[in-house]
């Protein structure tokens, strides 16, 4: 079999050429030939198959094209050739099983016994390339790279045309030569080595006049087209005929030498697919910039990436390989040095080198002129180092691997290195150690992967260390690894080392710099803005950006990407950050630690307070206003302002992690107390429960351990908060209580008042209507001596609720108003929603349907408006409540499935509960008991898990309507439990069956 290229494409078998379908599978067939051996993504065959502009349809139409060329293969006797590897193709054939690659060998032999005076030998090699032409190459495929490649095969053609003439005069053939090579200089009337030897093979037959004619025609076309003269060898040549001295050919140059001096192929090169596929496509087929930059983080496998790509390169350029290492060792190298190294390669003697980088430059520009060469330049530090390095040449190629990007150089293709997967970095270390170990301790392995970050360096590191001790259990250098003072220590073995690595950089960093990056590790941050250097370091906040970014450029900073408010924020990887914080422990003053720690804390207090401002007032909640905060640039409040929900969104991590970090170096305080109470705000908007208790626990630590009882008492607070929330009602209870008797202890009034409405908020959930109401009529005397109307307004809600559970409605709506006109007042909208909720639900209660209806759907869009989405679920559950007992029913059922989804989502379990419930009942209205038993059954668990007696009930209720077999014991226990809560549902059942209560639901239908 083989596929031929030089000509029309196509594949050729045992009997002939096979089908490979139209142009489209051609050129795919075509591209896939010129990358042979090599995996070539979808997306890369997508673009060289149609250029700029592919189909939507492109990558089903490569899967397409793909069958029908394997088709070929197979009806060629090769149904293996073409298979599938990830993230592509592999076209798997020897060079002698295409054309192309036939009269590559065959050139390079002619060339090589042209050199070596083999002149009969070289004859028949360009004969036997030449043979293989069928036409233009890639006939038939009109996809640029086709084209570009041919017109380089064409070249190599006409090339080869003239070795063979060479070799002919050089035979003695000169007659045989004549017409053969006018033909060529016909077709190529502007190439003068070929008008050269035409000139030659006349003055050999004896026809000088001709000759001269060849010259003065070939001088028109040069004039005429490009309006120069020819070249100094056409007219020496020229000159030589009139004077009837023309000398016979040249002998044949000396072996040219072709320095081989890559370092060793890295025999363990794992992952980075794509990143090779760039390299190697800029090789093979030489299009593009013949300079491409790789750049990264140290260890990040630069090195190792372009010294593989090298040795699979090197076919491709036959007249030599280049390497340096810029940094050589312990000091950078400069151009002078490594220009002197290059030219010693090719030859030239020490004492023939120039004494000036300029004319180095010049003289390796011309020892590479008209050759294919590869240059490697590892660990350029910057453009400079590397521009004298750079061939004139476009058939070379420059793979520079840098730290930095090296954007000076214009034209470079660039190449960016990030860290491995956990897959990747095990699959490497199983290269190291052995994959059958690996493979026995799976886990432990992808252990020391994660901790190693997917550093290829770290984990060649950790690797040569379990080389090192084979009898070690992959489990005992997780372990070691896992403890962060060590892990730096664990990670160097012989040159391997982290920490030799990660200080290329570091030394390069100014004193400004540098305070910022120990900082910065200090805090050890998820990820953060720009900004936050500001504080840290005391500085304006341009300044701050630049030095951010300046660490961005030394690799010691990683851009983590784009927050929801469109700022960049960055993060250090976890190796890194140790390697600062190590630093910063030895240089850092405790004292300079801990200032900038509480300049950073105080201006995240001021633009956490600007956000939380703007956010729905939570229920329960503490505001404390700020005093003696730390000035804080308008602009940073500005843009918090702007969009508090996201500005929140994207620092509450940081946040989180800074009061803990702060507390981990002392940094205690006020600050970190208040910081923790508004941060109430925004984890309650969306139920963020992770967060919230890490700070409060943080908090309530830093408290206790400097016995102040007041900030205990804010801090428990939030705590109660918390586990509502959670719908935790005992521990919610036992905090609320906590606080209150911290802040009776220290006459803490207006944090009193917020721990004695969480007290009778959770009395009420939990049916202790008695306490619940004692403790909410305190709460609203204590809201209005401290002057917090907010707290007035909380307790009112909840003395409305209870009011409603014990059928005084009347009081109950009375309530709810007085509840919304303080929420007006405030300008809470979201308090108002959720007063106009309650109120829906004494008009259900009464059986104004409509009423409740519109109210709750006037509750939920306010709800909605203002961000609270799961509010808003909870008003929509009340709509359809309200909906379901009127005349049109319609839309309930999709509202309820909705509720559930979000209250799901959200991990709200009393939402879950009770919209599961609320569904249960939609069924039972309609008829649908199965359904609705199975519902009910679920809402009842659910509501026993939660402790919640009175909704117990209620769903017992329903359910004894729904489950007749066991409607009567349903109905004793729901009577029970609401006779133990003195709800109104006791009078309201009185006298009822299970059967009347059924008939009555679906009466208002």
């Amino acid at each position: 079999m083989r596929v031929r290229v030089l000509g029309p494409v196509e594949v050729r078998g045992p009997d002939g050429p096979v089908g490979t379908g139209g142009p489209k599978p051609r050129a795919l067939l075509a591209a896939l030939v010129v990358q042979a051996r090599q995996v070539v993504s979808v997306e890369r065959l997508i673009d060289l198959v149609w250029d700029e502009s592919p189909p939507s349809s492109a990558t089903a139409l490569v899967h397409t094209y793909v069958s029908t060329v394997r088709r070929g293969f197979a009806a060629a006797g090769r149904a293996g050739a073409l298979s599938t590897r990830a993230p592509g193709y592999l076209l798997d054939i020897a060079d002698d099983d295409s054309d192309l690659g036939v009269f590559e060998r065959h050139l390079a032999l002619a060339r090589r016994a042209e050199r070596a005076g083999e002149h009969a030998a070289a004859a028949a090699a360009y004969e036997a390339g030449l043979a293989l032409w069928r036409g233009p190459a890639f006939g038939g495929v009109d996809a640029r790279f086709a084209r570009v490649r041919a017109e380089g095969l064409a070249e190599e053609r006409l090339a080869a045309e003239e070795g063979l003439a060479r070799c002919g005069l050089a035979l003695g053939r000169a007659g045989e030569l004549v017409e053969p090579l006018r033909r060529l200089v016909s077709a190529n009337p502007l190439r003068e080595e070929a008008r050269a030897l035409l000139m030659r093979a006349l003055v050999d037959g004896g026809r000088q006049v001709d000759a001269l004619a060849v010259y003065r025609e070939g001088r028109k076309h040069l004039l005429d087209e490009l309006g120069i003269e020819p070249g100094g060898r056409l007219r020496d040549l020229h000159a030589a005929i009139l004077g009837g001295e023309v000398a016979p050919l040249p002998a044949p140059a000396a072996p040219v030498v072709a320095p081989r001096n890559l370092p060793p192929d890295v025999g363990d090169f794992t992952g980075r697919a794509e990143h090779l596929e760039v390299l190697l496509r800029h090789g093979v087929e030489r299009s593009g910039s013949p300079v491409v930059v790789i750049s990264g983080a140290g260890g990040a496998g630069k090195s190792a990436l372009a010294v593989h790509a090298a040795h699979r390169l090197r076919e491709h350029f036959p007249d030599g390989q280049l390497w340096a290492d810029l940094r050589g060792g312990d000091r950078d190298l400069d151009a002078f040095e490594v220009l002197g190294r290059f030219l010693g390669a090719f030859g030239v003697a020490g004492a023939d080198l120039p004494t000036t980088v300029e004319s180095r430059a010049e003289l390796f520009r011309g020892a590479v002129a008209g050759r294919r060469v590869l240059v490697v330049l590892d660990n350029a530090r910057g453009e400079g180092q590397v521009r004298p390095l750079l061939p004139g040449e476009p058939g070379c190629l420059v793979l520079v691997t840098s730290r930095g990007r090296l954007t000076g150089l214009v034209g470079a293709t660039p190449v960016e290195l990030g860290f491995f997967d956990t897959a990747l970095s095990t699959k490497l270390l199983g290269k190291i150690v052995g994959a059958e170990r690996v493979a026995a301790q799976r886990a432990a392995a992808e252990r020391i992967a994660d901790l190693c970050g997917g550093v290829p360096l770290a984990i060649r590191a950790a690797g040569a260390k379990l080389l090192a001790r084979p009898h070690w259990p992959l489990r005992s250098l997780a372990d070691r690894l896992s403890d962060e003072r060590r892990r730096l220590d664990e990670l160097s073995v012989g040159d391997l080392a982290i920490r030799s690595s990660l200080a290329l950089n570091y030394v390069e960093l100014t004193a400004r710099q540098r305070r910022a990056f120990h900082l910065l590790c200090v805090l050890d941050l998820p990820d953060f803005g720009w900004w936050a250097a500001a504080p840290l370091l005391d500085l304006p906040l341009p300044e701050a950006e630049d030095v951010v970014e300046q660490l961005v450029e030394l690799r010691l900073l990683d851009v983590a990407g784009v927050d929801g408010i469109g700022r960049v924020r960055y993060r250090f990887h976890d190796l890194v950050q140790l390697f600062g914080a190590e630093h910063a422990a030895a240089d850092e003053p405790a004292e300079l630690v801990a200032a900038a720690v509480s300049r950073t804390l105080g201006t995240w207090l001021a633009l956490v307070e600007a956000g939380v401002r703007k956010l729905p007032r939570v229920t329960l909640g503490l505001r404390p206003r700020l005093a003696g905060a730390v000035p804080v640039d308008p602009r940073l409040v500005e843009e918090v302002e702007e969009n508090p929900t996201e500005w929140l969104r994207s620092e509450t991590a940081a946040v989180v992690r800074a009061v803990e970090r702060a507390h981990e170096l002392g940094v205690d305080g006020v600050t970190a107390l208040l910081i923790t109470s508004l941060l109430s705000s925004p984890f309650a908007a969306r139920n963020e429960f992770d967060g919230w208790q890490r700070t409060h626990e943080v908090a309530l630590s830093a408290a206790r351990g400097s016995g102040d009882r007041r900030a205990e008492a804010i801090v428990l607070t939030g705590l109660g908060q918390l586990h509502h929330e959670k719908d935790d009602f005992p521990a919610a209870l036992e905090h609320f209580r906590l606080a209150r008797d911290h802040a009776e202890a220290v006459g803490d009034d207006a944090t009193l008042a917020v721990a004695v409405v969480g007290i009778g908020t959770v009395g009420r959930d939990l049916a202790d209507f008695a306490g619940a109401t004692a403790d909410l009529e305190t709460a609203v005397l204590l809201g209005e001596r401290v002057g917090d109307p907010s707290v007035v307004a909380a307790a009112h809600y909840g003395l409305g609720g209870l009011s409603r559970d014990h059928g005084d409605l009347d009081a109950a709506a009375d309530r709810f108003r007085r509840c919304a006109s303080l929420y007006r007042d405030l300008d809470d909208r979201r308090g108002e929603a959720l007063a106009l909720r309650g109120l829906s639900l004494c008009h259900r209660a009464l059986g104004d349907y409509a009423r409740a209806a519109d109210l709750s759907a006037e509750a939920a869009d306010t709800l909605e408006a203002v961000g609270d989405e799961l509010g808003a679920t909870y008003a929509r559950q009340s709509w359809a409540k309200a909906r379901l007992r009127t005349p049109d029913a319609g839309g309930v059922a999709d509202a309820l499935d909705e509720c559930l989804r979000v209250s799901t989502r959200r991990g709200d379990r009393f939402g879950v509960a009770l919209a599961t419930r609320t569904l249960g009942e939609y069924h039972l209205a309609w008829g649908e008991r199965e359904r609705a038993r199975g519902l009910l059954v679920e809402a009842l668990g659910r509501w026993e898990g939660l402790g919640l007696p009175l909704w117990q009930a209620r769903t017992l209720r329903d359910l004894a309507a729904a489950d007749p077999d066991r409607g009567t014991e349903h109905w004793r226990r729901a009577t029970e439990l609401f006779a133990g809560c003195r709800s109104r549902e006791t009078a309201e059942l009185a006298g009822r069956d299970p059967r009347t209560w059924l008939a009555e639901v679906r009466a208002h239908l």
